[in-house]
């Protein structure tokens, strides 16, 4: 059933508080929190001190009542709840609910993705857009009765804490396999150390001309860096035409990007794919299975930015990739640890597929919240 409530503007029901403090004055310990700290969605991943990141501009003060809203870039969604008091970085507006609004009611309205939309959409600035505190105020939000708004972000919390374990075992589940990797290569044998040159085919892919339409948009995956560790399929794909000027691979190839900022990453081929300029691949020839192939490649992502990191653009040359050497255990070893991991890509589909059942729950429910149908 849907309820008619009244709304009114945020600077009605709250005090976007920008009181600057010199951090001179200030003791070394006191929490400092910049935007590097809030991650897309808002979850507090960390913090500084006053002493520590050695400040000198003006900081604006928060407590734990207060919202924490990221101006800057604000598609981001960086809204956060801190549980304790602090300064933050003046790219963050300190937002104080006043006795009319819940504050973890605030907190939802915020981070529903339609008001991220319409805040990114009223955010001035072509390369470091912001949204003013006096354009922040004037976003409309509903206002039932307190009981009821700490009711709906009640019912959003528990929601949302069913996402988050969901997440936390996906972690685990990784953090099993990285173990299971290490576990087989630290068995107390020692294993020849080979360079991958010698363990596979590697080849650097191209990308086909974007002009020739006709090249994209076929049956076969076109891998860049921003597809690998995604645990999404690539989000672009070419022709055989395409695929021609590029280069493809085997399913079952490891996929490494070796150029740019996310230099490292990996992926594998779970088809025949082709890949842009700045993957190199190995295709396993016969002493290596796939799966142990690609999680051996997979640890030496330290190794990989650390030989990446002399020039000014992070670059390490297929020549220097071909010379990366990784442990080669008998292949009765590598396949039973490919099981291992079989077994546990398993659990991680299911709980994959629980996730996408608990977002969808979430978007439903936070929809409905604001529409007065909860």
């Amino acid at each position: 059933m849907t309820t008619t409530v009244p709304r009114v503007t945020l600077s009605e029901v709250v005090a976007i508080e920008r009181t600057g403090v010199d951090p001179a004055s200030l003791a070394p310990d006191v929490r400092y929190l910049g935007l590097e700290h809030i991650e897309r969605g808002g979850r507090i991943i960390g913090h500084d001190t006053v002493g520590a990141a050695a400040l000198a501009s003006t900081k604006f003060q928060f407590t734990p009542e207060h919202v924490l809203f990221g101006k800057l870039r604000p598609n981001l969604g960086k809204v956060a709840r801190p549980d304790f008091e602090g300064v933050s970085s003046t790219d963050i507006l300190p937002i104080k609910p006043g006795l009319r609004l819940d504050r973890d009611y605030l907190v939802h309205f915020l981070r529903q993705p339609s008001m991220v939309e319409y805040a990114a959409t009223r955010a001035s600035g072509a390369n470091l857009p912001r949204l003013s505190p006096t354009v922040l105020g004037t976003f409309e939000i509903p206002l039932p009765p307190i009981e009821e708004q700490r009711r709906i972000a009640a019912i959003l919390d528990q929601a949302d804490a069913i996402r988050t374990k969901r997440r936390q075992v996906l972690v685990r589940l990784e953090d099993l396999i990285r173990s299971a990797f290490h576990t087989t290569c630290e068995t107390g044998e020692v294993f020849p150390v080979k360079p991958l040159a010698s363990l596979g085919a590697i080849s650097t892919g191209r990308t086909p001309p974007t002009a020739q339409a006709a090249m994209f948009g076929g049956p076969i995956p076109f891998v860049t860096p921003g597809d690998l560790d995604s645990g999404r399929p690539a989000s672009r794909s070419v022709t055989e035409a395409g695929a021609a000027v590029s280069r493809t691979v085997r399913a079952g190839s490891t996929l490494v990007c070796c150029i740019g900022a996310t230099i490292g990453k990996t992926g594998i081929a779970r088809e025949r794919s082709a890949f842009n300029q700045q993957i190199n691949a190995v295709e396993w020839g016969d002493d290596v299975v796939d799966e142990y192939g690609f999680q051996a490649v997979r640890a030496l992502r330290p190794v990989i930015v650390a030989r990446g990191a002399s020039t000014t653009l992070p670059l390490l040359p297929k020549s220097k990739f071909s010379q990366l050497e990784v442990p080669v255990p008998p292949l009765t070893v590598q396949r039973a640890f490919a099981r291992q991991v079989d077994a546990i890509l398993k659990q991680r589909a299911a709980v994959e597929n629980a996730l996408l059942r608990d977002e969808e729950l979430f978007a439903s429910l936070q929809s409905r919240a604001f529409r007065g149908e909860l």
